[in-house]
């Protein structure tokens, strides 16, 4: 079990935090400050104490999130990180604090304890990461000591498209993996899109990944993976949503992944729209027992 280590940035929940990102931003109702030198000078080490954290608490490895539009992604991204000084302009400086992080959190764990990144391959977003610019920051991050790289795409930002909606039927980022294996001799993992054994099984032979992730086909089957290691195999039924609100599908997801960790998903009955107003009430109660505990700074 390796834990993920993520900072929200412009991403962060504003009930319960004050988002900052590389850039100030004011965008429909996205919105955060520029973050600060002592801010970005003091993250490296918030990661890296983190990470020993993890180690001593005896997860076996950590991964470190620079996808999906949180922080690290929004520092990789011309769109967000408009910065002019040595953390903003050209890829190499867009780099910069994740290849610091990377740096800080291997002196804090050690060379036997496994690092692994979550990066996107493209944002999906015009003017944001191209797929020439995350092959550049993974030509750098092949000098760190990373024993892992995870790629995924798309972000999380108010209005975007998902990744699944113009990937089509397949698994959405192989293509941009077999790109990635001319410029890193990290191993790597590709998430996305995956739904049946065939096309798991595929990616690995044909030499795209070494290692496939899967998240929404475990939450239909947690015993997914000891299905796939039989010959007869088996795939998980997707549900198909027609009607969706926007956040409804991965709402739902998230609940169904709820009723998991508490033992009740075979009375798991529930549609994206049901879902999403769930997930809503739940945040809610949430963000007030966090503010409570940990109030805002003024």
């Amino acid at each position: 079990l390796w834990l993920q280590l993520g900072h929200a940035g412009a991403l962060a929940h504003a009930p319960i935090s004050a988002p900052e990102g590389p850039s100030a931003l004011n965008i429909g109702t996205l919105r955060c400050t520029e973050m600060s030198d002592q801010h970005l000078r003091a993250l490296p080490g918030q990661f890296a104490r983190a990470a020993a954290l993890a180690r001593r608490l005896g997860f076996a490895g950590v991964q470190i999130h620079a996808a999906h539009g949180f922080l690290f992604s929004q520092f990789l991204s011309p769109l967000f990180n408009r910065r002019t000084d040595a953390h903003g302009g050209p890829i190499e400086n867009r780099c910069r604090l994740l290849i610091e992080t990377i740096g800080e959190v291997r002196a804090a764990v050690g060379p036997d304890f496994p690092v692994a990144l979550k990066i996107n391959a493209s944002d999906g977003l015009d003017g944001g990461l191209s797929e020439a610019d995350a092959l550049a920051a993974l030509r750098l991050l092949d000098a760190t000591s990373l024993d892992l790289i995870d790629i995924s795409g798309g972000t999380y930002f108010p209005g975007a498209a998902a990744a699944s909606d113009s990937a089509g039927s397949g698994p959405y980022f192989t293509a941009f993996a077999a790109r990635a294996r001319s410029v890193t001799d990290t191993p790597l993992m590709v998430t996305g899109g995956f739904k049946t054994r065939a096309q798991a099984a595929a990616a690995v032979a044909e030499g795209l990944t070494d290692m496939v992730g899967i998240a929404r086909g475990w939450v239909l089957d947690p015993k997914l993976a000891a299905t796939w290691l039989t010959d007869a195999g088996g795939d998980p039924a997707f549900p198909r949503f027609g009607d969706a609100p926007e956040g409804g599908v991965t709402a739902w997801y998230t609940m169904r992944l709820t009723a998991l960790a508490e033992d009740r998903e075979d009375g798991f009955a529930s549609d994206p729209h049901s879902a999403l107003a769930d997930y809503d009430a739940r945040d809610a109660v949430r963000a007030e027992r966090w503010t409570a505990r940990f109030p805002i700074a003024p």
